[in-house]
């Protein structure tokens, strides 16, 4: 402690401060550099204009995107767009309509705040993304500080951990206009829930975790990968609570039916506006000539391929054609095999057993059961869904899980440190690249 009281700046505390300035630096720059909507925030932005303005959720096909939407989108508000959204197909339309509504009821409030101006609109809610991965790095921490035991000794592994959040990908993917940034801040947060439940073996932390998987498929269906983790943490916790029988039922119910009467409400909704559940066969109708014109059959040949895919995970796509020629996305491969291979391999050594089942269930198995998802959703429904984004909630887990591997070296703080230190240096400069060229200097 300084003379103040205040905690002593160590290499590893200068280290932390330095990555968030960087992540802010980063998010600061995408809210305030990109110039118009970049990927789908048209159809975000769209869908958040619906609820604030009208008081109504969008439907798919028929809700057309705005006049000052179009306007952003062509570079020419506040003067009024040059084409006709009616026209223009699917980029068009509010084809975001499908997604459950949590972020964007949640998000009108501060739409209708940032006044008549729609470009401070836009960029008043890429702040509140950057909000919402602030909120997931002090979350982070909290997980780290749980999972390692000691607050003190948890630094090295947090800022290893937080490397993540200096991904591109995942910057960009939570600061501009999605449900994204709260379905990240959700999944690290479930993570630290879950962790609890299971560390305490509390019926309160558990059924804390059911209510925030409701907010997360509320927010995003993807948020589904967490599932499995919270069964089997139910059931390890359930087993072993010194409980009556009844409560035990009552518990395990409950695990099940919160989340279930959180999301009826939503899905009775799209059972009148499209006849299903959900809304996702009608936007894939909407977008099979776009993203699939030839109709092409996928079969599991295809899935080596979409999964090196998977391995670009820290650029967002906006930049791949663009940044990854055949020697950077064999690095980036390389990369990111070895963080999943790395992940585990300290924890075969952990004693007791349980911990270590506890480590792989909550910080590995939602990116292994996000992965077979994926492979369903191409094999079953054959649609094209190895992206990336949709496990961006799950990284912060995986990456803490190869931070915990690494620690248990010898030397293990120290080479924590190292390594954090240089992914933070090798992407601050990737960042700096990244302002040279579209879409920042769009």
């Amino acid at each position: 402690m300084t003379r103040l009281g205040l905690p002593a700046l160590t290499p590893v505390r200068a280290l932390i401060a330095a990555q968030l300035v960087v992540i802010t630096a980063a998010a600061m720059a995408t809210v305030l550099s990109l110039p118009k909507f970049t990927g789908d925030e048209v159809a975000h932005f769209s869908y958040m204009q619906s609820v604030a303005e009208q008081g109504q959720l969008p439907l798919l096909g028929p809700t057309l995107i705005s006049p000052q939407v179009e306007a952003i989108y062509e570079g020419t508000y506040p003067s009024p767009g040059r084409l006709d959204p009616a026209k223009r197909g699917l980029s068009g339309r509010s084809y975001e309509a499908f997604q459950p509504p949590l972020y964007y009821l949640l998000s009108a409030a501060p739409f209708r705040l940032a006044g008549s101006n729609y470009v401070v609109k836009m960029r008043v809610m890429r702040l509140l993304g950057l909000g919402l991965l602030l909120a997931a790095a002090l979350l982070l921490w909290r997980l780290t500080a749980e999972v390692i035991g000691d607050p003190e000794q948890a630094e090295p592994y947090f800022a290893f951990a937080l490397t993540a959040l200096l991904w591109p990908g995942i910057v960009l993917r939570t600061v501009t206009i999605s449900n994204s940034g709260l379905e990240f801040l959700i999944g690290v947060g479930l993570t630290l829930v879950l962790w609890r439940a299971w560390q305490r073996r509390s019926i309160g932390w558990l059924l804390g975790a059911a209510v925030l998987v409701g907010f997360g498929l509320l927010t995003r269906l993807t948020i589904i990968v967490f599932v499995p983790g919270l069964l089997i943490c139910a059931f390890a916790v359930l087993r072993q609570a010194q409980i009556s029988a009844r409560t035990r039922w009552l518990a395990a119910t409950g695990v099940v039916a919160i989340p279930a009467l959180m999301l009826a409400p939503w899905l009775l909704s799209n059972l009148d506006r499209y006849g299903s559940l959900t809304g996702s066969r009608v936007v894939r109708q909407m977008m099979e000539p776009f993203f699939n014109p030839d109709g092409i059959k996928y079969t599991v040949s295809d899935i080596p391929g979409r999964l090196l895919v998977v391995t670009r995970a820290p650029l967002a796509e906006e930049w791949w054609i663009e940044l990854l020629s055949a020697l950077k996305r064999w690095v980036l491969t390389v990369l990111m095999t070895g963080l999943v291979v790395l992940a585990p391999l300290g924890v075969l050594s952990v004693k007791p057993s349980e911990r270590r089942t506890q480590l792989l269930v909550l910080l590995a198995l939602p990116v292994g059961v996000g992965i077979v998802w994926m492979c369903y959703v191409l094999l079953v429904l054959n649609w094209d869904f190895f992206l990336p984004r949709y496990l961006y909630p799950t990284i912060p887990g995986l990456m803490l899980l190869a931070a915990f591997s690494l620690g248990r070296l010898r030397s293990g703080a120290r080479a924590l440190t190292i390594s954090a230190a240089t992914i933070t240096v090798l992407l601050g400069a990737w960042w700096v690249y990244l302002s040279t060229v579209e879409p920042f200097t769009g």
